[in-house]
């Protein structure tokens, strides 16, 4: 076991755009420090994407700002003295796994130890199947043995093994976040109720099967559900898709509030019912909005998808309910099931508090840097 590094270069973006890997990037530097006051974080901000639709989509004017930060990071390397190199690679993203191969080129020769923190996932099953042979060479010489993979879950890691890492470590995502075990006294049975999509509004995401899902439930049960969608559109085709079935289902059942800040998350999640999340989205990992959702105690409709089942409470469980994806009807099913049950009384908040704050994903965290290095 070596000695605790010191210093630390973090090579990745914070918010904006505001998603999970920038959201906990910011909470790493933010609050990494009181957590391992040794160590000295130095952040090379790789900010190339303009919003959320932008993310590992091929452009070539993100060339040359990567590039700059690949020189930023040589000049604190030269600056500082040797350090370990911090990177979150990418997913099943050609264009964002040949950014990786231009970073990796240009910074990983002069820094000691290479940390890869694994956001997103897909890429350990997308390179024996979809890869060609140069990009699976390529990307095992300059992403492979890396001294420390970080996965989010147990059920995560194969994309870290994939490339042999030399040590691995399971650090869940976290988040601190207010005190909600009862944000106001719900009632089953009352009409409506209100369920909760917090998301990026898309059809992998699972967005448009709850629509059909809320369609049905209401068929069944006539003004038992109101949904409100929080969130930005994938694509322009998703937007119009999404208003042409709110036309369809009644602008009274289905409002679209756009991105909500952190003030905003908080007053929906504490109006909500019930969330729903019925991801099958290639690269989700273990989403924030679970972990917001679990804070405020609230019953959950989820998919059993990657790491999602793991980081719940266990089922059966009356206020979780995990479907297949691409089945609205399960969903309906679903919403129906939750409706007639009492709300939670604290156990869910309990469950958030016990796995998913963010002093345990910091501590993880700082364990992992110190004890998992060869």
């Amino acid at each position: 076991m070596l000695p605790s590094p010191r210093q630390l270069l973090i090579f990745a973006h914070t918010p904006p755009p505001v998603h999970g890997q920038s959201l906990m990037v910011q909470t790493l530097l933010a609050h990494l420090p009181a957590v391992a006051p040794h160590l000295t974080l130095h952040h090379v901000d790789v900010r190339l994407s303009r919003d959320s639709t932008d993310i590992g989509r091929p452009r070539l004017t993100k060339l040359l700002p990567l590039l700059a930060a690949c020189f930023r990071a040589l000049a604190l390397r030269l600056r500082h003295g040797p350090m370990p190199f911090y990177y979150v690679p990418a997913p099943a993203k050609r264009a964002a796994l040949y950014r990786d191969w231009i970073v990796m080129f240009f910074c990983r020769p002069f820094f000691p130890k290479l940390i890869l923190h694994w956001h997103a996932v897909g890429l350990g099953d997308w390179l024996p199947h979809h890869a060609t042979a140069p990009e699976r060479f390529l990307t095992r010489l300059l992403l492979g043995r890396a001294d420390l993979s970080i996965s989010l879950a147990p059920e995560l890691l194969s994309d870290a093994r994939h490339l042999r890492p030399r040590s691995t470590a399971v650090v869940p995502n976290g988040l601190d976040l207010p005190s909600t075990q009862n944000p106001k006294l719900k009632t089953p049975n009352h009409s409506p109720t209100e369920l909760l999509y917090l998301g990026l509004c898309s059809r992998e995401k699972g967005l448009f099967d709850l629509l059909t899902a809320l369609a049905i439930a209401n068929r069944r049960e006539p003004d038992a559900f109101r949904l409100t969608v929080a969130g930005g559109f994938a694509t322009i085709a998703d937007q119009h898709a999404f208003f042409s079935q709110v036309v369809a289902l009644g602008t009274d059942v289905v409002r679209h509030v756009g991105f909500a800040n952190d003030a905003e998350k908080h007053a929906l999640l504490s109006a909500a019912d019930i969330f729903c999340y019925p991801t099958a989205y290639p690269h989700e990992a273990q989403p924030l909005a679970l972990i917001e959702a679990l804070a405020h105690d609230l019953p959950i409709v989820a998919t059993r998808w990657r790491a999602i089942p793991s980081m719940l409470p266990p089922t059966p469980h009356p206020h979780i309910h995990l479907v297949e994806p691409a089945r609205p009807d399960q969903l309906a099913d679903a919403l129906l099931a939750t409706r007639h049950t009492a709300p939670p009384s604290g156990e869910l908040h309990a469950h958030y508090l016990a796995r998913f704050t963010r002093h345990h994903h910091l501590t993880a965290l700082a364990r992992a840097l110190v004890t998992s290095a060869p």
